[in-house]
């Protein structure tokens, strides 16, 4: 799992970095250490003690279990949110879009749905993908998303006319989904007023 050097220079390790992004890119998920030392390609005691390290700091939790130890994403961590944002930035969907960027075309504005970005069922709209885009592209990108999830991923595309334009007329499907405290993956909020 690789992470954007901006992503890697907040962060003084490579396996915490990498834990961040497993753990708060399916926050709902439980891990046992050897899950995440597979999944995160570290050596065992660097993950140990950078659970140790999240733990101290209340940014996980953990609890044994059937003679295993599990780990998750403390949901009511102060900075759960922004971590949250930042892992499905560097994984997923979210890192799939940022590094096509240049084969999409130019994205204004990613949006993920709360749900979607916790990885939790939902009804709606799961992602809004504003700018001049390429809709084959994502459309891949999304076909290799619903396979890990094992569920189908309902977006929208539009350029930044058509985005004001909803805006305007209030349209139910951009209302419903503001609704949900979307995540904003790509753009600046900004752009949302």
């Amino acid at each position: 799992m690789k992470g954007s050097h901006s992503f890697k220079s907040l962060f003084t390790s490579n396996t915490r970095l990498k834990l961040i992004s497993l753990l708060f890119s399916n926050p709902s998920e439980l891990y046992y250490v050897r899950q995440l030392v597979r999944l995160a390609d570290e050596e065992i005691n660097s993950v140990r003690r950078e659970l140790g390290n999240l733990k101290s700091s209340s940014i996980v939790l953990s609890e044994n279990r059937a003679n295993r130890l599990y780990y998750w994403a403390n949901p009511d961590h102060f900075l759960f949110y922004q971590l949250t944002v930042l892992a499905n930035q560097n994984s997923g969907l979210g890192e799939q879009i940022l590094d096509n960027r240049h084969k999409i075309g130019n994205i204004k504005l990613l949006l993920f749905n709360h749900l979607f970005l916790n990885h939790r069922e939902n009804n709606g709209i799961d992602l809004i993908v504003v700018g001049d885009a390429s809709l084959k592209v994502i459309d891949e990108l999304v076909k290799v998303e619903e396979k890990k999830r094992d569920r189908e991923i309902n977006y929208m595309v539009m350029d930044k006319n058509e985005f004001k334009l909803r805006k305007v007329k209030r349209d139910p499907i951009l209302v419903d989904f503001f609704l949900t405290c979307p995540a904003v993956i790509i753009g600046n909020p900004v752009e949302l007023i």
